[in-house]
């Protein structure tokens, strides 16, 4: 791997999105996904002295830990709708799948970033998430514009290792 400061160490992501439902057994690729993106929360309670005329902070405390996903996607499958909906797929109906929505509290899973850029390392990532849907979805779009799946994840922490989520960095592979 380049060491910095070099431009082989730019970035411009790429990748395949999977998600595996908890209790499932595979993982399903949720198609295009234009935006994936990662946030960490790290809340803090500041402390300042009032010894002298000017208050001065003398120590910080992190109080709370956690993050989110969010993502884009731009293929309206019954599976991207169902974790949207937070509801229950049923196939009974010969050529066509129903989904029941709000049927389900928490849509928890696996998700995974398999970075494919040609620019930049390619970097991985997987973590346990529960999604709640976020944004609306346009059945109809007045703009003649792609409808859109918005979701977004809060990331669990992972009971053996404490952290939330895993990257890993891999040289683009030419």
């Amino acid at each position: 791997m380049p060491t910095s400061p070099n431009v082989n160490n730019y970035h411009i992501g790429k990748g395949v999105v999977t998600f595996k439902e908890e209790g499932g057994s595979t993982f399903v690729d949720l198609g295009n996904a234009p935006s994936f993106t990662y946030t960490p929360t790290v809340e803090k309670v500041e402390h300042f002295s009032s010894r002298e005329g000017v208050k001065t902070k003398d120590f910080t405390a992190i109080t709370q830990v956690g993050a989110t996903i969010s993502m884009t996607l731009d293929e309206i499958t019954p599976e991207n709708l169902q974790i949207f909906a937070l509801g229950e797929i049923d196939t009974t109906t010969p050529g066509s799948i129903v989904i029941s929505g709000l049927l389900k509290p928490e849509f928890k899973g696996d998700v995974k970033v398999t970075g494919t850029n040609d620019i930049g390392q390619q970097v991985d990532f997987e973590a346990t998430v529960s999604f709640v849907p976020s944004g609306e979805f346009s059945f109809i779009t007045a703009e003649d514009e792609f409808s859109v799946i918005e979701l977004e994840g809060v990331v669990q922490k992972n009971a053996t290792t404490g952290e939330f989520g895993k990257w890993t960095v891999r040289e683009a592979t030419p």
